[in-house]
């Protein structure tokens, strides 16, 4: 039997998308960097995107648990 005043969340999922947020904008400027042909901007937006994400899904996993 379920609860229903029981919230299924956790108590990180505040800092979860935040981190999430971080890597759209990241992604923004990815795709700034690819339409200005600057690889080497490309590169490092996505390096911090993925890093974002992956703290992200690190958290997620965490609370899950």
């Amino acid at each position: 039997m379920n609860d229903t005043k029981r919230r299924s969340g956790f108590a990180g999922a505040a800092d979860l998308v935040a981190h999430a947020e971080v890597a759209t904008r990241y992604l923004k400027e990815l795709c700034s960097a690819c339409a200005s042909g600057d690889k080497a901007e490309a590169r490092a937006a996505l390096r911090r995107a993925i890093s974002e994400l992956e703290v992200a899904r690190a958290m997620l996993r965490t609370g899950a648990e």
